[in-house]
């Protein structure tokens, strides 16, 4: 379905953070601190973490219990975590949690070294291909803290006189009273213990949970005070997102804190209070981490899901409270259809297309299987949109097959009379072979067609409940061909079984080509971060994971010649690893309506509305079933193949005879019933 945009150049770049307001992030602070500070963290908690058990090689002293240095190397490997998030924020307000960190770890550190009176690790001696060469270890760490300090005070000041780069307002997502009174304790509670120990080091050596130094504690202090620091700056900020990169760090601290407790659980005085102690304010701090990564997205994804099914306003601030008040009788706030629209509760096509198979693997073939088609990728690339503007032609095109299979009929009538307007403005030459291509024409609409309820059908089988039975099957084809005639093919040519389907995409065969520009779009939709809105670095990881599970999928689910004729590689061990991956998955979110709109409304926030009312069970106003005839009839729309001809001959003589691009006729008014153009 080719639902074209104008074209807006747009980075290269698949996931983008939302465009932050104030200072954008200088590039001193994120090449020259945050930068160096992730390879010198990271090679931090190498030593200390990984290399516990030989800090007396490999760094500047010889820690004193191995536990030490795991708890060290934790704080190193939530250090690489916090800055690695910062590179990625292109707003200073968002990243200036992480540029405190490095002033207080490194000038706290060099204090503690400069107090120590005794002797640090020697040089070592490594032998690499017969070369032997000297390794300061004691020198590295101290040039490392100097050095780390240095581009603080150099690169700060720079960000700091930097101007604005716009003075628009930033979209809070407040931290809840509780929240901050609790990690306000936390965040005390670190210093104040931090602070203690630090000035009466002897009397922390006797209270710690496990043998250490002076020197040892004294480094803990260090980052018991740095992380405290941290957690009050983002408590007196009170904001989840402004502190989001942070409540990120928490998490891999206190993931790794524990894995070295598991490792070394002989190490720790299991009798004294004070392990207890330790162990919850680890265990704390990574609830604090999860939990307020937890409320962020429940208020910068949920609450939208809610704002978006009720029809409430959107413009007003975040918050538990608004979240509670929007979810208080919700299904009593969202508006039903009109009427079942073509097909109904019971039918086949309710029952396939509402799997969440459906609208994720099931639709992202579709749309990467039709490009193989010369006339198709030619008005594709027309238009550029699928480049420029992805997330809005992917949520148009969604939205107008969620219409077809579950909205009311006068709604769907309409929006199956504009999407022939607006494939009036999709003809053209194809290059290959200098024929012309018309969007609207039957057999380009039938590829169309028949591509999206095969794969819709197919991944439903695939990852989700299984093959239809032999009637289930007739009946869902018989309504693929119902479908049909909201579109200008004919409806007597759509297959009625499976072998007819097969028999169909065999005899497309030889018309499909794998062109560059098929091939790159093909892989460019197969990517489906393009299709997502801008979203924090700290849901990357996440993100990806998903993407790239739906991308191994949809490959899977595509035949070995189409594949060959794509370009795409892909293992046959992929191919059967992600089967009950998916399954799995899928059955999961299956347990949950709000879950599964939750997952919509990011990915095709104009769908979620189309699509509420029948995960959640609301009964249409009507409970009536109408067939497209019937619509035709009481609406007063033409069929689509003979809607709007003097529109379409006026474009046909605009582009072949007058050699002019085509008018945006239909474009502007499909935006109230697919939704914006310009997302």
């Amino acid at each position: 379905m080719n639902i074209p945009e104008s074209a807006e150049e747009v980075s290269g770049h698949r996931l983008q953070v939302p465009q932050p307001p104030g200072k954008s992030l200088h590039p001193a602070v994120r090449d020259g601190l945050f930068g160096p500070l992730i390879p010198l963290s990271g090679a931090l908690f190498l030593v200390l973490y990984v290399g516990s058990g030989a800090t007396d090689v490999w760094f500047a002293w010889t820690v004193a219990n191995p536990l030490t240095a795991t708890t060290m190397g934790a704080g190193f490997g939530a250090a690489v975590v916090l800055f690695v998030l910062a590179v990625l924020e292109p707003g200073w307000v968002n990243a200036r949690i992480a540029a405190f960190a490095p002033l207080m770890l490194a000038g706290g550190s060099l204090l503690v070294t400069n107090l120590y009176d005794g002797d640090l690790n020697p040089s070592r001696q490594l032998d690499i291909a017969g070369v032997s060469i000297t390794v300061p270890v004691e020198g590295v760490w101290l040039v490392g803290l100097g050095l780390t300090l240095l581009l603080t005070v150099v690169t700060l000041p720079m960000q700091f006189n930097r101007r604005l780069d716009n003075d628009a307002e930033a979209l809070g997502t407040p931290m809840p009273g509780w929240a901050r009174v609790i990690s306000g304790i936390q965040g005390i509670g670190l210093v104040v213990a931090g602070v203690i120990f630090f000035a009466d080091p002897e009397q922390g050596v006797s209270w710690w949970p496990w043998p250490v130094s002076v020197l040892d504690l004294r480094e803990l202090c260090v980052w018991m005070v740095t992380i405290g620091l941290l957690i009050l700056h983002a408590t007196v900020d009170g904001d989840l997102r402004r502190g989001a990169i942070g409540l990120a760090a928490l998490v891999p601290f206190g993931v790794l804190a524990l894995i070295g407790v598991l490792r070394y659980p002989g190490d720790l005085n299991w009798d004294s209070p004070s392990a207890w102690i330790f162990l919850s304010v680890v265990v704390v701090l990574l609830g604090t981490g999860a939990i307020g990564l937890l409320l962020l997205g429940l208020l910068r994804v949920l609450l939208p899901v809610l704002t978006s099914a009720t029809g409430a306003e959107a413009d007003v601030p975040q918050s538990l409270a608004r979240l509670r008040e929007l979810a208080r009788d919700v299904r009593l706030k969202i508006k039903p259809h009109t009427d079942n629209g073509f097909f109904g509760p019971g039918s086949v096509t309710w029952k396939v297309w509402s799997y969440p198979t459906s609208l994720t693997v099931g639709f992202q073939r579709a749309v990467v299987v039709e490009e193989l088609d010369p006339a198709l990728i030619a008005s594709v690339d027309a238009t550029k949109a699928i480049r420029t503007r992805p997330r809005a032609r992917y949520d148009r095109t969604l939205r107008y097959f969620s219409m077809v299979a579950f909205a009311g009929s006068r709604d769907t009538m309409k929006a199956a009379d504009i999407l022939v307007k607006i494939h009036s403005t999709g003809i053209g030459i194809e290059p290959n072979s200098g024929a012309r291509y018309d969007a609207n024409d039957p057999q380009s609409q039938l590829w169309i067609h028949l591509t999206a309820w095969h794969s819709i059908l197919y991944a439903y089988e695939k990852y989700g409940p299984g093959k239809l039975s032999p009637q289930e099957e007739a009946r869902y084809w018989a309504d693929c061909a119902t479908a049909a005639e909201l579109q200008t093919c004919d409806p007597a040519d759509i297959p009625r079984d499976r072998e007819g389907v097969r028999a169909y995409f065999e005899r497309m065969r030889p018309q499909l080509a794998g062109t560059p520009i098929a091939r790159s779009t093909m892989d460019h939709l197969l990517h489906a971060e393009v299709m997502l809105p801008p979203m924090p670095p700290v849901y990357w990881p996440a993100t990806l994971i998903i993407t790239t599970a739906l991308r191994i999928a949809t490959n899977a689910s595509m035949p070995r010649w189409m594949r060959e004729m794509s370009g795409i590689r892909q293992s046959r061990l992929l191919d059967a690893l992600i089967v009950p991956v998916m399954r799995i998955s899928f059955r999961l979110s299956r347990i949950s309506g709000w879950l599964q709109l939750g997952a919509l409304h990011v990915l095709s926030p104009s769908t979620m509305p189309v699509v509420a009312p029948i995960l959640l069970g609301i009964p249409a106003t009507t409970p009536e079933t109408l067939t497209p005839a019937e619509g035709r009839a009481r609406y007063g729309y033409p069929k689509p193949a003979q809607a709007h001809p003097e529109l379409r001959a006026k474009q046909h003589k605009r582009v072949f005879a007058e050699r002019q691009e085509p008018s945006d006729v239909g474009l502007v008014e499909s935006e109230p019933v697919l939704g914006t153009r310009t997302r």
